[in-house]
Formats: structure tokens, C-alpha cells, sequence
């Protein structure tokens, strides 16, 4: 990484807040634990943890919350030194939602991407609102979800 981008870098996550700075710093974490999870854990067992059910009820969802928590799940996967592609940012995301008393679900899909290939895809939804993973959509076919 050249010197220019990474000072460009530093000089946006000074301009953060504290508090979004926290936030950034626990989604590397989360990011991180994702990962672990995700190269560890056999399916099942990754599916049980994911939907496993919460006793909170569902407050209204704070969209200002929402958008900064897909800003700092994105930030940081873009800036790990290891893969951190769609579904370890649901995870992280879902992860972030949880500690702030809120609900979500985790989307797993594919779509059609050669005569016989298929590509998969996941995202995440707090309500209504898509936290991570909502580029394109409306290609993916839903498969599954992971409630909580």
C-alpha cells in the first residue's frame, strides 16, 4: 500500500468519532472470530450457533445505527489481511446488532452465473432494512435464512 493511501487512510479514521472508532475497531474483531468460525466449525454446528433464539423483543430499528454499522463492518473487511467476503460480514454485522439489543437475519442465496455454475451470496436484514451484503439482490434466489 502506497504511503499517500495509507496516510488517506489514517486521516479518515481520525476524522471518526469515538464512538464509531469502537465500532470500527469490534467489527475488525467480529470480522476476525467470523473467519475462525467459518474455517472451524462443521455447518451444522455454524447453523445451530446462527439460529439460535433470542428472549429480547425487537426494538424499532435505529436506521442511523444500521448505517453506521454496514459502514464500519465494510470499512474494516476492506481493510483485514484476510478474507472477509459476504458471509463473515453478515456474521460480523449480526454480531453488532446483537450487542446493541437488536435482532436480525442472515440470507443465504445463489444465482446462475454460467451453464452450470452457481454463485452464492449472503446478507444481512435488521426489519426491514438490508445491513450488509445489499448489492444486487434481485439476482439472488433465497435458499435459507438464519432467524435470531
Amino acid at each position: 500500500m502506497s504511503n499517500v493511501r495509507r496516510t488517506n487512510k489514517w486521516r479518515r479514521f481520525s476524522q471518526l468519532s469515538g464512538a464509531d472508532k469502537w465500532l470500527l475497531l469490534h467489527a475488525t474483531v467480529w470480522l476476525g472470530i467470523a473467519r475462525i468460525m467459518l474455517i472451524v466449525m462443521p455447518f451444522r454446528h455454524l447453523s445451530a450457533r446462527l439460529s439460535a433464539k433470542s428472549d429480547s423483543t425487537q426494538p424499532e430499528p435505529d436506521q442511523d445505527l444500521l448505517q453506521r454499522i454496514s459502514y464500519a463492518v465494510s470499512a474494516a473487511a476492506n481493510n483485514v489481511p484476510w478474507r472477509s467476503d459476504c458471509f463473515p460480514q453478515t456474521i460480523a454485522a449480526r454480531m453488532l446488532l446483537k450487542h446493541h439489543g437488536y435482532t436480525s437475519t442472515i440470507h443465504l442465496g445463489v444465482e446462475k452465473v454460467g451453464k452450470d455454475e452457481l454463485a452464492g451470496h449472503a446478507w444481512l436484514t435488521c426489519g426491514e432494512t438490508v445491513v450488509t451484503g445489499g448489492e444486487d439482490l434481485h439476482r439472488y434466489t433465497e435458499l435459507h435464512r438464519f432467524p435470531l
